[in-house]
């Protein structure tokens, strides 16, 4: 039976942070303590300075959250940035003067949801908007100091300088520009944020490396509580049937619960190697059944805008030869593997047919590798040697041994570490390298 909010507001945030991780392991997991959920995220920034909320892409329940939680009193005392996916920093401008009621025409509105990083065409749902929008109505009523001001993560790419699979296109480094977005415009500044972006990025064991969270508990450890929205039609049957006890709208920690306990991919978290509690900090239950998405909107590939976003998929499509991992290494070895070959071509028929086009050649070794700056140095120059013995010019071509930093996922099994053991192509300019320029 689910405890009568009566009772459980009275210690519902006493196992918001990481001290109460060990109570798991010399007591019986409770029954977990729940709140309505926009009162628990609240609340949770007299604890902590950054809340993040994990986005459900498309998703009705996970906006309705977002609009309730910026209209709360408390929040907009609290609170004065929020920091969200669904923009492109190269427009911050343009939303800064949208929120503070200037009038900006659709047109230039629309340029900070329809060119980010991400070619889906799901940041066009109408939704997007309409949180914006709502941000603007709720600063229309605050005095100037007190208005809310949001800071788009994604990174500022310039779609009309991306020509070339080889360019950067800075998909590659999303999590970084939205971590430096937060320590630079937020944390330095001593304010606190709401992180509104997808679960992934901020699953503590999900098995992509450098995601937000990871960022962000290694500059300011302890400082994010992570929030993850769950959704009934990915979970268990038998943790669904246990969920519907709660009344929906809520929210909890999992901190030494029977929740906690359960392993991440119980609850659909199917990118994360751990239990619940290890993943994330608490849990937020908007609805008994399924939550309902809205697929990307059709837009008519025959008008600009349709066509530009075919444009990029199609880029996006090709850059996988260049930075997808895909030109690899034998373990402790600086011999190419017989699967680099075909994606080496690519790169090959690239060169051909852009003369003007210089690369930088990053090489990456595996962490669990010998001497692995040098490793990864003479895999960069086994690769310009591969392209040199086929006519390239080799000063078209630059070497970067980049050691271990910045692998492509985490595991234990080599073949899971296999894909760290790679090389990577970008075109030659001052901010290209094995780290991110932010």
């Amino acid at each position: 039976m689910p405890l009568p909010l009566s009772i459980v507001v009275l210690c519902a945030l006493g196992c918001l942070g990481y001290a109460c991780s060990s109570m798991s392991r010399v007591t019986p997991a409770p029954a977990p303590d729940i709140l309505p959920v926009t009162e628990y995220i609240v609340r949770a920034f007299r604890q902590f300075p950054l809340v993040a909320l994990s986005e459900m892409h498309g998703n009705a329940e996970s906006q309705a959250l977002f609009t309730a939680v910026i209209r709360d009193p408390e929040f907009q005392e609290l609170v004065a940035d929020i920091v969200v996916e669904f923009g492109n920093g190269r427009y911050q401008d343009v939303v800064d003067r949208y929120l503070a009621g200037d009038n900006v025409s659709a047109q230039e509105l629309s340029r900070v949801w329809r060119d980010t990083t991400q070619i889906s065409g799901i940041f066009t749902l109408p939704m997007y908007e309409e949180m914006l929008g709502a941000v603007r109505n709720v600063n229309l009523t605050l005095a100037p100091a007190r208005r809310i001001r949001v800071w788009l993560g994604d990174p500022p790419i310039d779609w009309e300088a991306v020509t070339s699979p080889a360019d950067e296109d800075m998909n590659d480094w999303r999590d970084a520009f939205f971590a430096r977005i937060v320590e630079d415009r937020v944390r330095e500044k001593g304010r606190r944020a709401l992180l509104f972006i997808g679960g992934a990025h901020i699953s503590r064991t999900v098995i992509f490396p450098n995601s937000l969270i990871h960022l962000l508990d290694a500059r300011r450890p302890g400082e994010t509580l992570v929030v993850s929205v769950l959704d009934m039609g990915s979970v268990t049957p038998q943790v669904a049937a246990r969920l519907r006890q709660w009344p929906q709208g809520v929210a909890t920690s999992v901190r030494g619960t029977w929740l906690g306990r359960l392993d991440a991919e119980d609850i659909g978290f199917r990118f994360s190697r751990s239990t619940v509690e290890q993943d994330i900090d608490a849990v937020a239950l908007l609805s008994h059944t399924p939550l309902t998405y809205a697929p990307p909107p059709p837009i008519d590939a025959n008008s600009e805008y349709g066509a530009e976003l075919e444009r990029r998929r199609r880029l996006a499509a090709a850059t996988g030869p260049f930075r997808g991992g895909e030109i690899r290494f034998g373990a402790n070895q600086a011999e190419l593997l017989p699967e680099a070959q075909k994606p080496l071509e690519a790169v090959l028929g690239e060169l051909g047919r852009d003369p003007g086009l210089d690369l930088l050649v990053k090489a990456f070794s595996d962490g669990g590798e010998r001497e692995a700056g040098v490793l990864s140095a003479r895999r960069a120059a086994v690769v310009i040697n591969w392209f040199v013995e086929r006519g390239v010019n080799a000063r078209r071509l630059t070497p970067l041994g980049c050691g271990s930093v910045r692998p492509l996922t985490f595991g234990e099994s080599d073949e899971e570490r296999r894909p760290n053991r790679r090389a990577e192509l970008v075109r030659r300019t001052s901010s290209a390298g094995c780290e991110p320029p932010w």
